[in-house]
């Protein structure tokens, strides 16, 4: 019985391998076809054209969800195709978006640029590896901004393109137009615009570093940003919070002069500057940053802005006052203390004459409140500093 059953096995995927081989030169055969009629000037195809069009256009992963849309033949009519060989740039970074591309046979590979050690030189970092079925260029003309990113054939490709008018037409409203990653640009520029340091942004430099932002989530007690460091990211909290810590030299401790919430951002000074940070940051409970490289906020916003920018980030006291408030701070702290043994104390005396027979005798220990007006002129400079800013 086992032979029988490895013979139908061994069958049963000689089968498999036949069909599938099978669609595949049917694949092949209807690209060629539909490489052949998207050649056809839209102005000279005739309904059976279309029509032939309409069917193998089926087959294209992304344009397939189209087929059921009211205007799709008029869709079919308006795209055309370009063949690209091996090595060719499609579009490079920073380029002016003219069109977005469906991958009908052939592979692309996605770069994306950073920086180098050596100032006003990058390189090309892989970011994506796509292959047919698949669509690229499409953010850059749903924002209306420059291109992201650079796309170089892998191999010989044939890419079905769509001109900016036909995709404004007749995809940029449908909202089921985009996959995944696109919703998560969408989602990240929105919550990019709610924050109060990127007002001074243009919705164009919104757009532009919303694709370089990176979603990451950090555990509680996570240090995101070590005091000392030089900040190679700008962070932006779009959930959770975290603390801002001060090493005071007096006490060689760490002394918490912040907590930072949703739509904070941190190390943009360190950042821009290319200076030490003065802080460690530290997440309070689990939250989601985002990280957005130094060298893409500066290669998209503008000097002049990115200069007034760093003129309104929020300003912690010197460390001189973080010492005096911590000393301020810890006097408070022993105050409270003796306070509160005062009252025990007290409870005890109230119990009886026999239960104070058998104790000593507890008396108040008189103290006097901790000055704290610096505490308070500092937190006071703070409150005026962030209205006249904001």
């Amino acid at each position: 019985m086992q032979p029988q059953n490895e013979n139908k096995a061994v069958i049963q995927n000689l089968q498999e391998m036949i069909k599938n081989q099978a669609d595949m030169s049917i694949f092949l055969r209807q690209s060629q076809k539909l490489k052949v009629l998207l050649t056809i000037p839209p102005i000279e195809r005739t309904d059976g054209h279309i029509k032939e069009i309409c069917n193998l256009v089926q087959r294209v992963k992304f344009l397939s969800r189209y087929r059921e849309k009211p205007y799709y033949n008029d869709l079919c009519r308006n795209l055309y195709v370009k063949t690209f060989q091996q090595g060719k740039t499609i579009f490079k970074q920073g380029d002016t978006g003219t069109c977005c591309y469906v991958i009908l046979s052939g592979v692309v590979k996605i770069y994306a640029d950073e920086p180098t050690l050596f100032p006003g030189y990058f390189q090309k970092r892989e970011v994506a590896v796509l292959g047919k079925g698949n669509c690229f260029g499409e953010i850059a003309l749903f924002f209306g901004s420059q291109r992201t990113a650079t796309v170089i054939s892998e191999s010989e490709c044939d890419l079905i393109m769509l001109d900016r008018d036909v995709f404004q037409k007749y995809i940029q409203e449908d909202q089921d137009a985009f996959d995944l990653q696109s919703k998560n640009l969408k989602d990240v520029r929105r919550f990019l615009n709610k924050v109060k340091q990127f007002k001074i942004f243009t919705s164009e430099e919104i757009t532009q570093i919303s694709t370089k932002c990176k979603r990451l989530n950090h555990q509680q007690q996570t240090i995101l940003l070590k005091e000392g460091d030089v900040a190679k990211n700008v962070f932006i909290i779009k959930s959770g919070r975290v603390k801002v810590l001060k090493k005071i030299e007096l006490s060689g401790q760490y002394y918490e002069i912040d907590e930072l919430e949703q739509g904070c951002v941190f190390g943009d000074y360190s950042c821009i500057t290319n200076s030490k940070c003065e802080y460690t940051y530290i997440t309070s409970i689990r939250s989601e940053i985002l990280n957005l490289n130094g060298f893409d906020l500066k290669q998209y916003v503008q000097m002049e802005r990115l200069n007034k920018y760093v003129e309104n980030i929020k300003q912690y006291p010197e460390r001189e006052t973080l010492c005096q408030m911590q000393i301020e701070d810890i006097q408070w702290r022993e105050y409270k203390k003796q306070l509160i043994q005062n009252l025990v104390n007290d409870k005890q005396n109230s119990r009886g004459f026999d239960r104070r027979m058998r104790l000593p005798e507890l008396r108040y220990k008189l103290i006097d409140a901790p000055d704290q007006q610096i505490y308070q002129r500092t937190l006071q400079e703070n409150v005026i500093r962030n209205v006249l800013v904001y």
